[in-house]
């Protein structure tokens, strides 16, 4: 994908800084004025200046909405509305934008989000990005989400993305001392430093990722986000963390290098290195997240809890492990630069490259040196606690065939039938039974999605896997419908489920409650077995 269109996009920045009854907020200013610069500097995003719209210390509804309205009239690419200042929430719960006389003990003398929505639903942009810095702005993510209704006309405009300050019960901070709020502050930076030796170019979801890490490390209010349609996908700003000629190919991943077969033999690390295929001397995995996930591993016997079944292999993560003695001592971190490459293979679904070394499994590694076994696939990935007593991350990858799938048997009638595995298959019924129980509709955020044809979609999701080492039923209790979105955040463990069928994040939050109809339980026990694997 590329940037946004900047002829074809507009951007209006409000900012309030200046406030009779409420506390001033002088940072506001700036904020409005840096994110001016970034969005317009050619070498980040290129918005032409006169698309880029300031409103400063709005005193009425009108002065702060009709340049929003003009610019959803205008934008056909890409629509982004900002607000810093303060926000508050009336006696039903809903979000108060505060103008400069506001009151927040009189919530009409503010703008209702409800207004700043339904503008935004009026436009014609692809995209709409909202961006909050002010407090309870997680209230938005409410608005967009507690109706359907709302969801499902958002979801008709192509996609459109939220990103808060902080949560829907939670003060944002805005330091009196600094030149920016904290949020925006943050922001700011990323935009200007980019990330190093990422992408070329920087998405929605990229943003909120290393925006939510370093407000986490400084002890700041975590940002929240909610996106529709895959839009947090889209590319907004340039990296400017990237070194000239530091960009890797998408031909670092699989059989690129000639004359090297499968089952090719190196006497060692160092002529693997020479060889590109496994480019790192003491590391066992190669690549990082940024660039699209891992490029190969090494299977040698480094960690004990690896199991190697020729075909399939349960690889152990990276980290907290004693180089001396090499015993775990320590949990291991899914952010930690090798599992977080390897999480991303699971998303973008490029293979890595498999190396085995005379060190480990004696059945399936070579008797000396190393051995370039292939193209497998990362599948999925739980935690575990190893043998040494300390939590691992452990990721099932799979072998892949010469045509690049997955071995199918002759035998199975795929009308019926769909590939788990190597020979292993989910009966197709079940899937369509289930769907169709809960009318398409994702079981938590009841969205679904229409396909040409006026056919609706979604997507089912096994919480014990039927593969090994799970061995889960192929049975309407262990399943659930899902959008695409949630498939992905609940199959990775971003989302578990609790005994009440509560949805719960990586934080510990509620997000909502999964949805259950009478006529599709969902077992308890596959909901503890899902939750165990990452929740441990």
């Amino acid at each position: 994908m590329t940037l946004p269109s900047g002829a074809k996009s507009r951007a209006v920045l409000v900012g309030v800084s200046e406030y009779s009854i409420l506390g001033s907020l002088p940072s506001t200013s700036n904020n409005i004025d840096s994110l001016q610069r970034v969005f317009c500097s050619q070498g980040i995003w290129g918005l032409p200046p006169q698309n880029c719209k300031l409103v400063r210390d709005p005193l009425t509804n009108p002065e702060m909405l009709d340049p929003l309205r003009e610019a959803a009239h205008e934008a056909t690419d890409t629509l982004i509305f900002y607000f810093a200042g303060h926000g508050f929430i009336d006696q039903k719960g809903q979000l108060h934008l505060a103008l400069c006389d506001s009151d927040s003990q009189r919530p009409y003398t503010a703008v209702s989000y409800d207004h700043v929505r339904d503008l935004l639903l009026e436009g014609r942009a692809k995209r709409t990005i909202v961006i909050l810095d002010c407090c309870y702005s997680g209230r938005a993510i409410g608005a967009m989400s507690d109706s359907v209704g709302a969801v499902v006309d958002l979801a008709d405009i192509d996609g459109a993305y939220i990103l808060a300050a902080t949560s829907a019960d939670k003060q944002a901070i805005a330091p009196l001392d600094g030149d920016l709020t904290a949020f925006t502050g943050e922001l700011i930076k990323l935009i200007d430093a980019g990330v190093p030796n990422g992408p070329e170019e920087i998405t929605l979801d990229d943003i909120y990722s290393h925006l939510r890490d370093s407000m986490r490390s400084k002890g700041l209010p975590l940002p929240r986000k909610r996106s529709y349609n895959q839009i947090g996908q889209l590319p907004l700003v340039k990296n400017q963390g990237i070194k000239k000629n530091s960009r890797v190919s998408i031909a670092a991943f699989g059989h690129q290098y000639r004359g090297i077969e499968v089952g090719a033999v190196f006497p060692d690390r160092r002529s693997l290195y020479d060889a590109h295929i496994h480019r790192q001397l003491r590391a066992g995995i190669c690549g990082s997240a940024a660039r699209g996930g891992a490029e190969s591993i090494v299977v040698s016997g480094g960690y004990k809890d690896d199991q190697d079944f020729g075909s399939v292999i349960i690889y152990t993560g990276h980290g907290g492990r004693d180089q001396d003695t090499k015993q775990q001592v320590k949990d291991q971190d899914p952010t930690d630069p090798g599992n977080a490459a390897l999480l991303r293979n699971i998303v973008t679904g490029l293979p890595v490259r498999v190396i085995r070394g005379a060190g480990g499994d004696p059945n399936h590694s070579p008797p000396v040196g190393f051995r370039y076994d292939g193209l497998f696939s990362v599948g999925e990935y739980w935690t575990t606690k190893g043998l040494d007593g300390f939590r691992v991350l452990q990721f099932r990858l799979e072998q892949l065939q010469s045509d690049g799938g997955i071995g199918r048997s002759r035998n199975v009638a795929p009308n019926q039938w769909e590939l788990v595995s190597n020979d292993v298959y989910q009966d197709r019924r079940i899937a369509e039974s289930v769907m169709r129980v809960h009318d398409y509709e994702c079981q938590v955020c009841g969205i679904f999605l229409e396909i040409p044809g006026g056919m609706r979609f979604a997507q089912t999701l096994h919480l014990r896997g039927l593969s090994a080492p799970h061995h889960g039923p192929d049975i309407a209790e262990n399943i659930l419908c899902l959008c695409p979105n949630h498939r992905m955040l609940i199959s990775l463990g971003s989302f578990v489920i609790n005994d009440n069928y509560a949805v719960i994040d990586e934080d510990g939050e509620v997000v909502g409650d999964l949805r259950v109809k009478r006529n599709h339980r969902v077992g308890l026990e596959y909901i503890r077995y899902h939750r165990a694997l990452h929740r441990p």
